[in-house]
């Protein structure tokens, strides 16, 4: 089951956190917008604000908050929730909020300033979000793939991120350069020199309190994932692992589900 519950803006988010009393996380999203308050500006934000507000038909001036209860709800559910999963692709943010005690979990899709709420049953798990989210395959192509676990130094790691676009080509036309390397360096040049990545978020509100417990990073390839394994890091090597694109998913999946449903000390 999907329910859609709505599309907001980030200036209507900043709003509608703003009047549900979470007056911190509104702050903060008008200081990263360069809004500061008791402006013309920022009156202006405000009124502009409300009249999309009231043209989706979100605001219900009858109420406290002056939003509609289901709004309203949502945007509890929203902050409250304790565990999140941030996935990042490029321009494009995937979140996960976990709902303690329900079947359900509230999902928040984030591009070129929209935000896309909905709340999606859990019975079916994330997986389907994650390869249509990281654009992965949704069958399993290449199980035994024939391709061998890259190594590099934390220095070359370090350079790749900033190395100029044409010492990267020069690279990945070397023809004394083994072909898995140059298809790490064809993919990570194709993804603007970045990895994606998903993080499991631990967050309190109330006792502000926020902690990113784990960071996954991964590149997709056309017919595998090179994940990222950096547990080595204090020993200056990185490693770079090649998965099946489902298979991989399947993992990530069960990382999500034990970190939303582990007991808590």
């Amino acid at each position: 089951m999907k329910s859609v519950m709505v599309s907001l803006t980030t200036n209507e988010l900043a709003t509608v956190l703003a009047l549900c009393g979470y007056e911190t996380m509104a702050s903060q999203i008008l200081n990263s917008m360069g809004l500061e308050e008791n402006s013309v500006v920022f009156d202006r934000f405000i009124e502009d604000t409300e009249l999309s507000l009231t043209s989706k038909g979100l605001k219900d001036n009858s109420r406290d908050s002056m939003i509609v209860t289901e709004l309203e709800e949502l945007i509890h559910t929203l902050v409250q929730s304790k565990r999140k999963v941030r996935c990042i692709r490029k321009n494009r943010i995937l979140f996960i909020h976990f709902i303690e005690g329900e079947e359900r979990t509230l999902f928040q899709e984030i591009r070129n300033n929209n935000h896309v709420f909905s709340f999606e049953s859990n019975s079916n798990g994330f997986e389907s979000k994650l390869l249509k989210h990281f654009e992965l395959n949704e069958e399993i192509t290449n199980p035994d793939i024939n391709v061998p676990t890259l190594q590099l130094s934390e220095e070359i790691y370090n350079q790749l991120h900033q190395m100029d676009s044409e010492i990267l080509e020069s690279m990945i036309n070397d023809k004394q350069l083994a072909e898995p390397l140059k298809q790490f360096l064809t993919d990570f040049r194709f993804n603007l020199q970045e990895f994606d990545n998903l993080s499991l978020i631990e967050m309190d509100y109330v006792n502000d309190y926020f902690n990113v417990k784990q960071v996954l990073f991964l590149l997709r390839s056309e017919s595998l994932v090179w994940h990222l394994d950096y547990e080595n890091i204090h020993q200056k090597e990185v490693y770079v692992v090649p998965y099946d694109s489902k298979i991989y998913s399947n993992k990530l999946n069960e990382e999500i589900s034990l970190f939303f449903y582990e007991e808590k000390d």
